[in-house]
């Protein structure tokens, strides 16, 4: 480009220049290598037909490569997010190729389970305005939130459709944890009682945002919602839905600061504390694990049983999984290069795996054991900017989307990226990128009204 401008190039410009697009050059060569070893692995274990395949695969990643490259020049990654979600792509690209997770089927699926919907952040990037992202929440997010809440309940109460049945029978032995005692959880229209329960408890969230941002009629699909939530058997959800209500009753005003922290803090704690006390004069003496009752009650009094009783070990699960997420996260020191993209999916029980490792129902400490201590800080780092970004997108656009999209981000943390929960996860991603799209845009150009005054 020097040279066609006039101009006289020199080996320190070429250089510089490179620099510039060290990432995205950077994420192109991981992308390359992992494509060449595929084609080499399919080629050596398909005899002439293998060869015949790769040679067709060579040909179009060639064209693509071709076509893909002219547009580095135009990728400009300033924002911290963006960067952190390349690199966290790297390494993901690198990890399908792990030996120790077994076979590449298992590295491969890891990439559909992982890969696919942290590209929606790139989809959210190029095309999340503001408009689009509040169409989607209000039009898309919220009516299948309800939807699928009232589906739930009939679950819970009437029971399940003959096609639900037979997808249980089929699933029973693996998929141990969508049974509460002696009863199925529900799980809507779902393929997973935690995507279900998670989409319930992100459209709750969100129905209070809405609230705030003076959208009031949503209020009436409230008791639907917190109902299906409170049968779901999701008592973390159930936890961190009251964790998040604090903090978008306490931001919706203005800017942090201290003051303001310390009282989210106090609030959230009284409201942990409240909730303890009610589900245990609720549950009363009721053992949290009983059998013999209807599923909609086995349902209740496992979720009050967990509430009322946190520490204890024949109520509450929460000292496994604490335990379950310490050890993930240790994973990350004791093996820094991790044990491969789909060792913490549901293909590690589906295929003939060589690691033990699944997933420890938390997307952090996933990360660590997946991608190793690289891609572990990376995610970390990845979810602190999305934060971030979240409350900066708050701050600069108009209410009835920012809070919203705050909702969202806090509702999710912790499962942006988990085994089991891949449409939520997308959705994550999306709004991710979305937050970055406006920020690149400039800003909006309607800002929170109390967010102005108090500027």
């Amino acid at each position: 480009m020097i040279r066609l401008e006039g101009g006289d190039p020199t080996v320190g410009d070429g250089l510089r220049i490179a620099a510039s697009k060290f990432m995205p050059i950077l994420g192109y060569a991981a992308i390359a290598a992992t494509v060449g070893l595929i084609l080499k692995m399919i080629e050596e274990r398909a005899g002439f037909i293998g060869k015949w395949i790769a040679g067709l695969l060579g040909v179009a990643f060639t064209i693509a490569t071709f076509l893909v490259v002219p547009l580095l020049g135009s990728l400009k990654l300033r924002e911290p997010l963006s960067k952190a979600v390349l690199g966290l792509l790297v390494v993901m690209g690198l990890e399908v190729l792990n030996p120790k997770q077994g076979s590449l089927s298992i590295g491969l699926s890891g990439a559909f389970f992982y890969i696919i919907p942290v590209m929606w952040f790139w989809i959210g990037r190029s095309l999340g305005s503001v408009a689009l992202v509040e169409a989607i929440i209000f039009r898309v997010v919220l009516p299948l939130g309800i939807i699928a809440g009232t589906f739930g309940l009939s679950q819970s109460f009437i029971g399940f459709l003959p096609y639900q049945q037979a997808w249980i029978a089929a699933v029973a032995r693996t998929y141990t944890s969508l049974y509460v005692g002696s009863s199925v959880r529900a799980f809507g229209f779902s393929v997973s009682a935690a995507e279900y329960a998670t989409l319930v408890e992100c459209s709750t969230a969100l129905i209070v945002a809405a609230y705030f941002a003076s959208r009031r009629l949503w209020m009436a699909a409230l008791p639907i919602l917190a109902t299906a939530l409170l049968l779901s058997g999701g008592r973390g959800l159930t936890i961190k839905l009251v964790v998040v209500l604090c903090v978008l009753w306490i931001v919706r005003k203005g800017r942090l600061n201290p003051a303001k922290l310390i009282g989210m803090a106090v609030l959230g704690g009284l409201a942990l504390l409240s909730l303890s006390l009610i589900a245990g004069h609720f549950a009363g003496s009721a053992d949290a694990g009983q059998r013999g009752g209807s599923a909609a009650q086995e349902a209740l009094m496992h979720q009050l049983g967990g509430l009322a009783h946190p520490f204890d070990k024949k109520y509450s699960s929460a000292g496994l999984h604490t335990n379950m997420v310490a050890t993930g996260f240790l994973e990350g020191f004791t093996s820094p290069l991790g044990h491969g993209l789909g060792s913490t999916t549901f293909a590690s029980r589906k295929f003939p795996a060589d690691s033990d490792w699944g997933s420890s129902e938390l997307d952090f400490s996933d990360m660590f054991i997946s991608l190793g201590l690289v891609g572990g800080l990376l995610y970390l780092g990845m979810a602190v900017f999305g934060v971030h970004a979240a409350f900066k997108y708050f701050r600069e656009t108009k209410l009835s989307v920012g809070i919203p999209v705050l909702a969202i981000l806090l509702a999710t943390l912790g499962g942006w990226l988990i085994d089991g929960q891949y449409s939520t996860c997308s959705l994550v991603f999306f709004i991710l990128g979305s937050v970055v799209h406006q920020r690149r845009a400039g800003g909006a150009s309607v800002w929170n009204t109390s967010i102005e005054q108090t500027v």
